[in-house]
């Protein structure tokens, strides 16, 4: 399966390749039918399996979006899925989850000859995700933890090393090990050159251990690129967003550069060939109005056509944002759309007081409805400093707080009782980024 069992040497400029993209208004028809001699892949990321909301699981939804990713599979003829990272929520998932994801991978075997590629995403653990790798391997499944450290490495043909019609750069989550070797005494404009740096750096090399081949390259990456929209439920991938590249940062080798941590899907600017899959699921209420996607593109030699499939909703989230004045008005005339599961809503009453017994309030109010309120919010929406939130609500930044370490920190650093300058805040941080990281990426704690 990989290019390097055996290098090609007939050199093929893609940068020359054409890359057509279906407009916006048409993403969400039915997409063609399989045309003669194409490869067909199939983008999807951010799957964040073991995921919560108010501590409410979305294992249900989890299951009826793999449910119908088997039958987009067989029905449209996929030849190759490439999952561009957050396989998991956490570094440690839930029991469920894995299950949940053992069974997608042994059902997606035997249904037929489709490949599953993987790569970690920050919220991911590498060993964690590597560990199966030799089993995950027989049965047509091809994860990357961890950055290979010789670029001819992550180049993974399709469909075999010997005649190659596609090949994919296999880059997962770069963490700062990946990157760079810290210096004493830098500042934060030069520890952000430095991680551009060795993103660009990383990415031009992989480019170059694939320039042997006479096929389409394509690439994956979990990260964040300038110009692209985000939802509060991504955290920060770097610390104070240092890491965020442009989209001039990649090689023009890649046609496309199959993307995953940014929840919406979307492509930056206006480049199609850089392109977010999304999540399957609205991850946070911020994303309630996202119209959830899978990309599937069609490889005929060195023409790559994309075409953007609409994920069917299970469960649709609602956010409804009132006056106390108005709040009975508001609920009795709201009548959300409703999926195959319960509809879960938050409200955010602007100008509540602490006098005022919301919860009680709303459950009041809404009793007997075909949804289910699962926040109850006062006031406007605030954004925690350093967090990558549009305008997420008090009660989402704080989730978002809680399941970030290295955002808890910050935090502590800029509440400390004696300012601290600004040098000594990066420092830190970086310091505490580097122990988080071992402890993500260390052996996973046994389930007692």
């Amino acid at each position: 399966m990989r290019c390097l069992e055996r290098r090609l040497s007939i050199v093929h400029p893609h940068s020359l390749q054409h890359l057509h993209t279906v407009p916006a208004s048409q993403e969400r028809e039915k997409i063609p039918a399989k045309p003669p001699g194409s490869f067909r892949l199939l983008h999807t990321a951010d799957w964040h399996l073991g995921k919560l909301l108010n501590d409410r699981s979305r294992d249900e939804e989890h299951a009826q979006f793999l449910e119908w990713l088997l039958v987009v599979v067989q029905d449209h003829e996929v030849d190759a899925i490439v999952l561009a990272g957050d396989v998991f929520d956490t570094a440690n998932p839930p029991q469920s989850a894995l299950a949940r994801y053992f069974n997608f991978v042994s059902e997606l075997f035997r249904q037929g000859d489709c490949a599953l590629l993987a790569i970690a995403g920050n919220h991911d653990s590498a060993a964690q995700l590597e560990a199966p790798k030799q089993a995950l391997h027989a049965l047509n499944t091809y994860v990357v933890g961890a950055l290979a450290e010789d670029p001819q490495d992550r180049i993974l043909c399709l469909p075999d090393a010997a005649s190659p019609r596609v090949a994919i750069a296999m880059v997962p989550f770069l963490r700062d090990r990946d990157l760079r070797v810290g210096k004493p005494g830098e500042t934060a404009e030069e520890i952000r050159a430095s991680i551009i740096e060795g993103i660009e750096k990383r990415y031009r090399e992989t480019a170059a251990a694939a320039a042997s081949l006479d096929c389409p390259v394509l690439a994956t990456g979990h990260l964040t690129v300038s110009g692209a929209t985000i939802s509060d439920s991504e955290r920060e991938i770097h610390i104070g967003g240092l890491g965020a590249v442009t989209p001039g940062s990649f090689p023009a080798a890649f046609p496309y550069l199959a993307l995953g941590h940014l929840h919406r899907p979307q492509a930056v600017g206006d480049n199609p060939g850089i392109r977010y899959a999304g999540s399957p699921i609205p991850l946070s209420f911020s994303e309630a109005s996202d119209r959830k996607q899978v990309r599937v593109l069609d490889v005929v030699g060195d023409t790559i056509t994309q075409h953007g499939l609409a994920i069917p909703v299970s469960r649709r989230l609602v956010q409804l944002r009132t006056r106390y004045a108005e709040l009975e008005k508001s609920l009795k005339e709201l009548q959300p759309e409703t999926g195959s599961l319960t509809t879960w809503m938050e409200v955010v009453v602007e100008d509540a007081t602490l006098q005022d017994d919301l919860v009680e309030r709303v459950r009041q109010l809404t009793q007997g409805r075909d949804f289910e309120v699962l926040k109850v919010l006062r006031g406007s929406p605030s954004a925690f400093t350093g967090m990558n939130v549009d305008e997420a609500t008090d009660d989402e930044a704080i989730e978002s707080l809680l399941g970030d370490p290295r955002a808890v920190f910050k935090r502590l650093l800029e509440e400390h009782e004696e300012p601290l300058e600004a040098q000594e805040i990066v420092e830190l941080e970086m310091t505490f980024a580097r122990l988080v990281e071992l402890e993500e990426q260390s052996e996973p704690h046994p389930v007692v």
